[in-house]
């Protein structure tokens, strides 16, 4: 077997390295394709995202999402390379940017910008979309935020969600207003909304119909309340109330601080009677 083993390797150095590569050829190693994600990409909601201007190395990645629009937000063109690659995967490109762009624009967008970008993200149609601009930051954060506001999220919560991002960068006050006094109203909801819009917008209708009615929880109103609450609590569990502690002050903002379970044992002081500070 040594001396079979020992002609095979003296053959296999005497053979030409065309050869040599035919007869060996090379063991197949899995290799997975390269993803590389753009700068400040997110994923906003399902099938909506955004990110900066990208190059060719997150091209692999876009692919990977299926686009099927684009909505490019800042004032520039698009790259030659770009083009091209949205014209291979067929992804329809929606330059705002060139739309709104005038000899004297300002640093922050328009409201009709914003307005029309909130449209097309809301248009189940043009799903999957991904949001453009050139940072990845400043416009795309600013109309991000005024969907939110939409969403009926705090302005805290919005406006932290903006600086997180652009933190990186540098935060721009002139985009926070932006958000703060954006109407949200302009918006013309299209007819195909995602579900995901859907569903916000139904649960804040239950919460504006529960409120209406003095209900502290749909379908809880406060006679109810009371009456749960005078249910005592048997040590075998039976006659417990039904009504979870986080229902019960799901709409008043009033509410306790901390469930009546929670104990608290007296504060001693660590100061002596003897000090004189």
């Amino acid at each position: 077997m040594t001396s079979t083993t020992a002609g095979l390797t003296l053959a296999a150095l005497a053979m030409p390295t065309d050869a040599l590569t035919a007869a060996f050829p090379a063991p197949p190693y899995g290799t997975l394709p390269s993803l590389n994600p753009p700068m400040f990409f997110e994923i906003v909601e399902d099938q909506v995202y955004r990110s900066n201007k990208f190059d060719s190395s997150s091209f692999t990645f876009i692919s990977s999402l299926q686009l099927n629009t684009v909505v490019y937000l800042s004032y520039d063109d698009l790259s030659r390379e770009l083009v091209d690659f949205f014209k291979e995967k067929d992804i329809n490109v929606i330059h705002l940017g060139l739309k709104y762009r005038s000899a004297s624009h300002w640093k922050c967008m328009s409201e009709g910008m914003a307005k029309e970008a909130i449209e097309h993200l809301l248009d189940q149609r043009r799903h999957p979309i991904l949001l453009m601009c050139k940072t990845g930051v400043h416009f795309s954060g600013t109309v991000i935020g005024c969907l939110r506001r939409l969403q009926n999220w705090s302005l805290t919560a919005t406006i932290d969600k903006y600086r997180n991002l652009a933190s990186s960068v540098k935060t721009r006050f002139e985009n926070e207003q932006f958000i703060e006094l954006f109407d949200v109203d302009l918006v013309t909801l299209p007819q195909q909304l995602p579900v995901w819009f859907l569903h916000n917008q139904q649960l804040m209708e239950e919460e504006r119909i529960a409120i209406a009615n003095g209900e502290y929880f749909p379908g809880l109103n406060s006679s109810a309340l009371v009456a749960a609450s005078e249910v005592e609590t048997k040590p075998n569990g039976e006659g417990a109330a039904t009504i979870p502690m986080y229902q019960q002050f799901y709409f008043y903002l009033q509410g306790p601080l901390t469930s009546p379970s929670v104990k608290f044992s007296e504060k001693k002081s660590i100061i002596g009677d003897d000090d004189d500070d």
